[in-house]
């Protein structure tokens, strides 16, 4: 019977299938949060986290910055990437102040997804780096008061259009791909519906590319144990559930349906997980054309145990279009859009 177990989980996602009722035609109903107020003068907030008593004093969120409409005749961002911070706490709390960078190089900066993780008793910031449209990075730095020191860049072929990272330590993490580097791969793959993203293990100098034919991955996240792993994959607006082994080794464990497409996630505690979801990527597509044009913006909370999900948060896009990114910080609940200059910061529950 153990070995039937073992090959149930190996050989296929055991699926659980969420139900949730549609809201239908129409306005967009509203499921508020409370206490919420804008962060402005952050744009394009394409990744978030909170940082832990940092050596500014106390905890801060730590923001992935990057303006991400219009760009040159050649597809570059028009604008450097930068990385901020607000103070959660303190007679700084909630101003928008900007990191420097030290012993850094003058290698182009367009941030996207990143991890902070407490090792050796230092705070460490690991992130991937669109430094031009066909050439990506992930850079370590250590975090100070108010400084980015620099430690290492990491460039690899497997590091095709890296979207997130999810950090072990300092020299060990996973790097998500949205998809190939190769556009013919990009092709092949769609007409067969299946997607061309994977994920990558990094450990020093030794990088395994351990997961593939991702479609369109957007995020993941490591349990606050470290026991699994947790992708968003919104090509099929699921979560995929993985548990980790030794070194490279995943096994997967579940696949969980949502009913809109999924933008990135955190572990509310052991037992919820929250996620943004996007429910028309048309509409978000027009915002990004336009800021007029709203779009609307979903979070989801959902039960670690056994797998049921709720409606957190939901609004039509006039308090937050399209958010994406999110962080949590006790009760507190960070959103941010991928497109607009602020981060959403509510009570929550």
């Amino acid at each position: 019977m153990e070995n039937c177990k073992k090959m149930g989980i190996r050989t296929g996602f055991l699926i659980l299938m969420v139900l949730i009722a549609l809201i239908g035609c129409g306005q967009v109903q509203k499921v508020p949060l409370s206490r919420c107020a804008q962060l402005r003068g952050i744009p394009g907030p394409a990744d978030l986290a909170v940082e832990q008593r940092s050596a500014f004093g106390g905890d801060r969120l730590i923001i992935a910055s990057q303006a991400r409409r219009g760009s040159d005749p050649e597809g570059e961002y028009l604008e450097q990437g930068r990385m901020l911070f607000v103070p959660l706490s303190g007679s700084n709390r909630n101003d928008v102040l900007e990191f420097s960078f030290s012993g850094r190089d003058e290698y182009p900066f367009h941030p996207e997804g990143m991890d902070v993780v407490d090792s050796g008793g230092s705070h460490f910031l690991i992130v991937a780096n669109h430094a031009r449209k066909d050439q990506h990075a992930i850079e370590v730095f250590r975090i100070e008061r108010t400084s980015l020191n620099f430690i290492t860049r990491y460039r690899h072929e497997f590091f095709e259009y890296p979207v997130d990272v999810v950090a072990l330590g300092s020299e060990e993490f996973y790097v998500l791909n949205r998809r190939s580097a190769s556009g013919l791969q990009n092709i092949a793959m769609s007409s067969v519906f299946l997607g061309s993203g994977s994920l990558v293990y990094v450990n020093g100098n030794q990088f395994f590319r351990v997961l593939s034919n991702l479609k369109d991955p957007s995020s993941i996240s490591l349990s606050p144990d470290q026991s699994k792993i947790w992708i968003n994959v919104a090509g099929s607006s699921s979560i995929r559930i993985y548990q980790r082994g030794s070194g490279p080794d995943l096994q997967p464990v579940a696949s969980v349906g949502l009913p809109s497409t999924p933008g990135r996630g955190a572990f509310l505690d052991s037992s919820r997980y929250l996620v943004t979801g996007i429910p028309s990527g048309w509409d978000l597509s027009r915002h990004e054309s336009n800021p007029a044009n709203l779009a609307s913006s979903q979070v989801f909370s959902l039960a670690t145990s056994n797998g049921s999900l709720a409606l957190a948060y939901q609004d039509q896009g006039e308090e937050i279009s399209g958010a994406y990114g999110i962080a949590v910080r006790s009760n507190q609940l960070f959103l941010g859009p991928r497109y607009d200059d602020y981060v959403l910061a509510c009570t929550y529950p």
